[in-house]
């Protein structure tokens, strides 16, 4: 019988062992440093991670208590372009979760370890390729080091303020992205709190600046907060995630910022390329360039909320649409798929429409004719696609 080793049980490594516990009879060693705090912030997710769940350990509604969760229906947007608000909406019958990562967690490995499979054993290792495993899947955090291996250049925010505030009942069943000053707001409503957080780059604003411009969010919202944080972030990805042995997901393979909760949708992807690999269906190389053209559509979708820019006029901005403009435009030129995408959104119910386009960048068709008529893009657009 083959053995996988998962090192990690923070949010990613959690879904991973459920998922090889899931589809193979293989051994599992659950490798984690009992001493790492894990993260205690909100999250969001797209529609991948609640279908995952319910395939891989049964998960349904009646779990939900268990882990603080909400059902999230879409994501209302405001400020962005000419600062008209709109819902990116979810289809009708499927949605997404906001959830307490701490909780998650916790519920995941209290479930998971009642499987004679899977064998805990707490340390911290380093020399991965030599583990007594036929494979490896290192979920372990963000690497200390950040070198030529890792990029990710067209992402204008590294440096977030959180607040988490408490609350009776949820006031909002989706999440909140909203343009300001300096950068964007995200907000997380859960059962029993929510967590507001705002996204900014420290080389242009200031903290206390960030801390002034939340307020009128949290009183709009009459959110009290009982704690903050400021959370500092790069945003990269390995530019070789994969070895025959060896695969990187969640922090130790990449971190794009949380503006469409891509992340979980992202790894849950790696862990079924993985899958793929290690059952001789995929070879190194083709996961290594699904991975790379994953990050970079995603990235491209999160750049065309930076291309539309918003209603502020600072230098968080000019710098960001100068940025969204050029993954933009590059993206286009390089990735046929992405670049379809885009030419469908313009002829939606025309003889050139094709319905079977799959997802791009964790968004559907949909999505992007939603988006794009919401954030103003549409002449933009036309104008680099020479229609």
């Amino acid at each position: 019988m083959k053995k996988l080793t998962i090192i990690g049980r923070g949010t990613v490594g959690c879904i991973a062992v459920a998922h090889f516990v899931r589809w193979t009879n293989w051994e599992i060693d659950w490798i984690y440093d009992p001493f790492i705090e894990p993260a205690a912030v909100g999250e969001g997710t797209t529609l991948v991670l609640p279908n995952s769940l319910a395939q891989n350990i049964n998960f349904n509604s009646r779990d939900m208590d268990a882990i603080n969760a909400t059902p999230k229906l879409g994501i209302y947007k405001r400020g962005w372009g000419n600062g008209d608000e709109y819902y990116h909406s979810f289809p009708s019958g499927h949605t997404g979760m906001h959830f307490n990562a701490v909780q998650f967690q916790n519920y995941m490995f209290d479930r998971l370890i009642q499987n004679p499979r899977v064998k805990t054993i707490e340390g911290n290792l380093t020399d991965y390729e030599n583990i007594d495993s036929n494979f490896v899947m290192v979920c372990n955090g963000s690497p200390n080091e950040l070198d030529d291996d890792y990029k990710i250049h067209n992402i204008p925010v590294n440096a977030c303020v959180v607040f988490q505030c408490p609350w009776e009942l949820p006031r909002f069943n989706y999440t909140l992205t909203f343009a300001r000053e300096y950068g964007w707001v995200f907000g997380i409503p859960l059962k029993n709190r929510c967590s507001i957080g705002y996204l900014y780059n420290e080389e242009i604003t200031r903290e206390q600046d960030i801390r002034t411009s939340a307020v009128p969010i949290l009183e709009e919202f009459k959110l009290e907060p009982s704690m903050s944080r400021k959370i500092n972030f790069r945003n990269y990805s390995r530019k070789v995630n994969y070895s025959q042995k060896v695969c990187y997901n969640g922090n130790s393979s990449f971190f794009l910022e949380p503006l469409e909760a891509t992340s979980t949708g992202m790894a849950d992807k790696i862990i079924r390329w993985t899958f793929d690999l290690w059952n001789g269906t995929h070879q190194v190389h083709t996961a290594n360039a699904k991975y790379q053209k994953e990050i970079s559509q995603i990235e491209a979708m999160i750049c065309l909320h930076y291309l539309a820019g918003s209603q502020y006029d600072t230098d968080f901005w000019s710098m960001a649409k100068q940025i969204g403009e050029f993954k933009i435009r590059h993206s286009l030129a390089t990735d046929r798929d992405f670049f379809d995408m885009i030419y469908q959104v313009f002829h939606y119910h025309s003889p050139y429409w094709n319905s079977n386009i799959p997802d791009i960048g964790s968004w559907s068709l949909m999505s992007y004719i939603s988006n794009i008529e919401g954030l103003g893009l549409k002449d933009k657009l036309k104008c680099f696609l020479n229609l």
